[in-house]
């Protein structure tokens, strides 16, 4: 993820397969189907439905993407940025930092609309690509966290992968609640949790 979110594809982007190939069409393609995602979840994403939204005619979306399975692929995979943890941080704030973009990656480019599709199974499929493609972006932060506890600045017992998971599922039960989450939620968050996270305190002298 980036400092700022990715509403839209810079309409820059070269495409992969053919240098022949108009690349705002593609970005047309792209950003269509994922305000449909975003909206409606990725049963809302069809050949049809992106060439209605997107105003590109189905033949040549087809030359793109050969069916909607492809088409979902290629607009995760687009929309996917791998993190580049600040290393400047302290371990809250790199929890914090996390907190903040998880968020803007949710609103803005996955949609609650996808979460919700998620959340009801409606198309494992897509799920599955999903988690893959989280699980690759998060790995710089969760080798990032894992390096902490090592060194003493976490808790050296701490399950990183629970604790992943746990703050990713406050954020989407808020959004699930309808809830605001704006920066203080993710400060109200850590202070929740942080003595689960922090270095046990040696009772040396006590």
């Amino acid at each position: 993820m980036t400092d700022s979110p990715l509403t839209e594809l810079d309409q820059s982007q070269p495409h992969a397969d053919d240098p022949h190939l108009d690349t705002t069409v593609d970005v047309r393609i792209t950003n269509a189907a994922l305000e449909l995602l975003r909206n409606g979840g990725p049963l809302a994403v069809s050949i049809e439905a992106v060439a209605t939204t997107s105003g590109v005619a189905k033949t040549t979306i087809y030359r793109r993407h050969r069916n909607r399975e492809a088409l979902l692929r290629a607009v995760v995979d687009a929309a996917s940025i791998r993190i580049a943890v600040p290393t400047s941080l302290s371990a809250y704030d790199t929890f914090r930092w996390f907190l903040v973009h998880a968020r803007e990656m949710i609103e803005h480019i996955v949609g609650r609309g996808a979460v919700a599709a998620i959340m009801l199974n409606e198309d494992p499929e897509f799920a599955a690509l999903l988690h893959e493609r989280i699980r690759a972006n998060t790995k710089p932060l969760r080798d990032n966290l894992r390096e902490r506890s090592a060194s003493g600045e976490l808790r050296a017992d701490l399950d990183i992968e629970l604790v992943m998971s746990l703050l990713l599922g406050t954020f989407i039960a808020e959004s699930i609640r309808g809830s605001s989450s704006d920066d203080g939620w993710a400060d109200s968050v850590l202070e929740f949790l942080w003595p689960a996270l922090a270095p046990e305190q040696s009772s040396d002298g006590l």
